[in-house]
């Protein structure tokens, strides 16, 4: 099998797998083959892989001989952590996969290819280091200000660092958490979202996996209020 593997380290960075697929699949066309499945680890952080539960299940597949090719759009989305990357390319080495990074436009094809992904994956190890303490103090500096330090999520907006609440996307928000309590699909919610022309905050259609990503965040988490299940 050809497998596209996706990973994104917040729930909310749907836009993010629509774009690392696209990638992925455009990719594919461009070397002559098709993508047969893709694993996609969300809300996952890629410092380690303990949690990345497609990734597991990926390599587990790759360890009984049924991968050919993989496919990733970034080193960094493979693996943040140098050790977890050099043990998994000696797993798909020993395995001969096909492994395939697009913005490195690197392979394991080559020693050099192979020397190559390991330096990238300590300069990423060490930038994801040096990013963490810095966001941290960004953070903590806004909490002591009282400031948003988070996107703005669906059913607010920001004014002066401050979040408002944005009436319509809340009466949506409503609306999504009832369907679904009725029972209704995350694909029949999007279908039902778009038919009647709705966005989302960054004004695209709805997917399944945007709703799907709206309905599970916890808001208590975030600072929100969780979302009340009235009828629109």
């Amino acid at each position: 099998m050809k497998i596209g593997y996706i990973r994104v380290s917040t729930d909310l960075q749907d836009n993010s797998v629509i774009t690392q697929r696209e990638m992925i699949e455009n990719f594919g066309k461009m070397n002559g083959f098709q993508i047969d499945e893709y694993f996609i680890d969300f809300g996952i952080s890629g410092k380690s892989v303990l949690k990345r539960e497609k990734y597991l299940e990926l390599m587990d597949l790759v360890e009984q001989g049924k991968i050919e090719t993989i496919v990733t759009t970034s080193l960094s989305r493979w693996s943040r952590n140098t050790l977890d990357l050099l043990k998994s390319i000696e797993v798909l080495k020993k395995q001969k996969i096909d492994f395939r990074v697009i913005k490195e436009q690197v392979s394991l094809n080559s020693p050099m290819g192979e020397f190559f992904v390991s330096i990238l994956g300590s300069i990423y190890t060490l930038e994801r280091q040096l990013c963490s303490e810095r966001t941290k103090d960004v953070i903590q500096n806004k909490k002591h200000s009282g400031k948003i330090y988070s996107r703005t999520p669906f059913g607010y907006n920001s004014i002066d660092g401050s979040l408002v609440e944005n009436t319509k996307e809340q009466k949506l928000l409503r609306k999504m958490n009832s369907l679904r309590t009725k029972g209704e699909s995350y694909l029949y919610i999007s279908r039902f979202l778009n038919r009647n022309e709705h966005k989302t905050k960054t004004g695209k259609v709805f997917t399944k996996d945007n709703v799907r990503i709206l309905l599970k965040t916890d808001r208590d988490s975030i600072g929100l209020s969780s979302i009340n299940s009235t009828n629109i």
